[in-house]
């Protein structure tokens, strides 16, 4: 009997490409973003990250399901609620650079200015 080498050769090709998907897929935040952008009509992934790579870390309290910090793998993010989807980011290589940073607090965030304090 007489197997055929090319065609058992594709057949594992395509599983380990597959199975790479997968773990790609269950390994980033993408499952977590899409959910939200589709049931929460606020809901964005900022201009400078990527559905993939973002990663919302604090939400909003109350009752809408937006992020209020968020973070990817070059920056954090401040979501400051307005209707054009602001958002202030502080570039995660300059952390060394701020004492006392806190990722979850934008007072600690040196060099970037809040526009209304009240929003905070």
């Amino acid at each position: 009997m007489k197997t055929d080498k090319k065609s058992s050769g594709r057949k594992w090709i395509i599983i380990f490409i597959l199975f790479i998907a997968v773990i790609a897929l269950f390994c980033t935040s993408i499952f977590g973003n899409i959910f939200s952008l589709v049931i929460e009509k606020e809901y964005f992934i900022p201009k400078q990250s990527s559905i993939f790579t973002f990663n919302e870390t604090v939400q909003n309290e109350g009752s809408s399901d937006v992020w209020r910090y968020g973070e990817d793998f070059t920056n954090y993010y401040f979501n400051l609620s307005t209707f054009t989807y602001d958002v202030l980011f502080f570039p995660k290589k300059n952390i060394n650079n701020c004492l006392g940073f806190d990722p979850e607090d934008i007072t600690t965030w040196c060099g970037v200015k809040v526009p209304n304090p009240a929003q905070l």
